[in-house]
């Protein structure tokens, strides 16, 4: 047999039949099996795969209907070996059950060998379609898989703490509509969204890159969890048809305050849970999906919840819930937390939720894309105290390569003024940070200076513009409290016009280039009341030693990384000043 020869099957009881449809066949530059019975037809089709079978109907041991069922079996979905039936029986009934078993033609004795050839060519070029449909779907299936690993590396490969952070990922189709992000803010907190694209499949993740870009951008440059939640929304209004829309959940976990910050938009409930495994919260979700509609809901917060180093926190998308086994049951939240509790228990969360699902559906059609993120709320990168400037063995302040403020002036200043409802709608530490980076490039140094920064005008907004004391957050129902307090009285003074200009904070900053480093010093001042200082550095020092109380931190955290840290004013006025160093070499 050559390579240009195609394979043909006679399956006929008859020697002399086989043999004339072997001469005809032959004609046509094919190379004929042949076999007497129906169940050796079944057999040698298996072994030699032909490209056309021909199949008599009436035979010993196993007849043509049944050895063509059998055939169909083997051959399986996406090919074509033409089965054309040749019979001496003209009949309706014939016809139907030729029909029925899987025939793909019939031919009824007499013909002549030019119909018999027509034929014969007419099943093999469907045939031959058939197998062109069948290389381009596999040609389709391929560069679908490359471009989905792309798509995979382009968003996944790049997020933080890839070995701190469970997954689960079970795409229903090639693409998967659900998304698994995570990336680490300018401070040292880390921001994570696990979100699900209506549907699944391509269609389903065509916002997928948007959605990263924008999240990973809008971390880097320190923007909250609600900035980065409105600006999605906005992409996805913008970019997806009318049916699609983007459920999601966010989370802005900060060691250093012990506390989440969680927007759920249309996703199944997510779970705080303890190192016993006990459920300590759940987040259901507060928002429609994201794309829905051109803005947020006017009333629109994310949730705040205090967290132990020893806490998780775990989302879900409905394609677990929703999984369902052979009779048709989902496998609902009972299911899911059970599997959870015991996966924490065990120490392997992922691990336990997989495999109770597997036993659950038992091979089942996987009907959505499945996804879950476990994030441990404590093991993240530190926020690095740089402030204090040591000198290299060697060296000595007179070689001019270190020190305190020149005598000169700055090489630049930076001065912002926000007042009334700037206050509420405008994070100014982003759009400072965005100009220092401009100015003077990327460097690992701003992540003090934006910790810094984030936190000086947070204490100047809250407890001097807004008046809230901070002892409020050293609770669950404070914390709470606190940012619902906040909420309001931030929406009086946007909305209290005659006393817009009155509220403000102001920022200054001042920039001198050292030798091998710089300086920058960081004024902040606002319009509260002030307050006792001594009391407040007091209340902080105690706060920090309990180990308790969360409130304090952040300007404890400050302290250390600030050279000098002096409140002036009756403490409306704080004079920060944060020195760095670069890497020398002392050769």
């Amino acid at each position: 047999m050559t390579r240009s020869q195609k394979l043909a099957l006679v399956v006929d009881d008859s020697k002399v039949q086989c043999k004339m449809l072997s001469e005809l066949l032959e004609e046509e530059n094919y190379h004929v099996v042949i076999a007497n019975d129906g169940a050796s037809g079944v057999k040698k089709y298996s072994e030699h795969q032909p490209d056309l079978v021909l199949m008599d109907i009436n035979m010993p041991i196993m007849d043509g209907f049944e050895a063509t069922r059998r055939i169909k079996k083997l051959s399986g979905a996406g090919t074509l070996a033409p089965i054309i039936f040749i019979t001496s029986m003209d009949n309706e009934q014939s016809f139907i059950k030729s029909v029925e078993a899987g025939g793909d033609s019939i031919l009824v004795r007499p013909f002549t060998p030019l119909v018999f050839k027509a034929k014969v060519k007419a099943m093999q070029r469907i045939s031959d379609l058939v197998g062109q449909v069948k290389s381009l779907q596999q040609e389709q299936q391929d560069d679908a898989e490359l471009a989905e690993k792309m798509m995979s590396n382009v968003i996944e490969a790049r997020n933080f703490a890839l070995d701190k952070i469970g997954v689960i990922k079970k795409a229903a189709a090639i693409f998967s509509g659900d998304i698994q992000l995570s990336a680490l803010c300018p401070n040292g907190d880390i921001n994570v969204l696990l979100g699900d694209f209506t549907g699944h499949g391509l269609r389903s993740s065509i916002g997928a890159i948007p959605v990263t870009e924008t999240f990973r951008a809008m971390t880097k440059k320190g923007f909250s969890i609600l900035d980065i939640v409105a600006q999605i929304n906005r992409h996805m209004h913008t970019l997806l048809p009318g049916d699609l829309f983007f459920a999601a959940s966010f989370a802005r976990i900060s060691e250093h305050e012990k506390s989440a910050y969680i927007f759920n938009a249309g996703l199944p409930d997510g779970y705080l849970f303890d190192q016993k495994a006990s459920i300590k919260k759940q987040f259901t979700s507060t928002h429609p999906p994201l794309g829905i509609l051109p803005q947020l809901l006017p009333d629109a917060q994310f949730e705040v919840v205090q967290v132990m180093h020893t806490d998780r926190i775990v989302f879900i998308t409905d394609g677990i819930v929703e999984a369902r086994n052979q009779a048709g049951e989902f496998f609902g939240y009972s299911r899911f937390e059970q599997a959870a509790i015991n996966g924490i228990t065990q120490k392997n969360l992922v691990v336990s939720v997989l495999d109770s699902l597997d036993d659950f559906c038992q091979n089942c059609e996987q009907e959505d894309d499945i996804s879950l993120v476990e994030v441990p709320c404590s093991g993240w990168q530190k926020v690095k105290v740089t402030n204090k400037v040591t000198i290299p063995e060697g060296f000595t302040e007179e070689d001019n390569h270190f020190g305190t403020t020149p005598n000169l002036s700055p090489t630049w200043s930076y001065h912002l003024h926000l007042t009334g409802r700037l206050l509420k709608t405008v994070n100014p530490i982003p759009l400072v940070m965005s100009q220092i980076n401009d100015i003077e490039g990327a460097g690992e140094h701003w992540q003090s200076l934006y910790t810094i920064l984030t936190e000086l005008f947070i204490n100047a907004l809250d407890h001097g513009v807004l008046e809230l004391y901070s002892s409020l957050k050293d609770s669950a129902e404070g914390f709470t409290q606190y940012f619902n307090e906040r909420t309001k009285r931030l929406d009086n003074l946007a909305d209290n016009a005659v006393s817009a200009l009155d509220n403000f904070v102001r920022i200054e900053l001042q920039y001198f280039p050292l030798a091998h480093g710089g300086k920058m010093i960081i004024n902040i001042k606002d319009s509260g009341q002030g307050f006792e200082i001594l009391d407040v550095i007091k209340d902080n020092s105690i706060a920090m030693n309990d180990g308790l109380k969360l409130s304090g931190r952040g300007i404890e955290l400050v302290n250390q990384l600030c050279d000098t840290l002096e409140y002036q004013e009756k403490g409306t006025l704080v004079t920060a000043s944060y020195i760095w160093h670069d890497l020398i070499s002392l050769e």
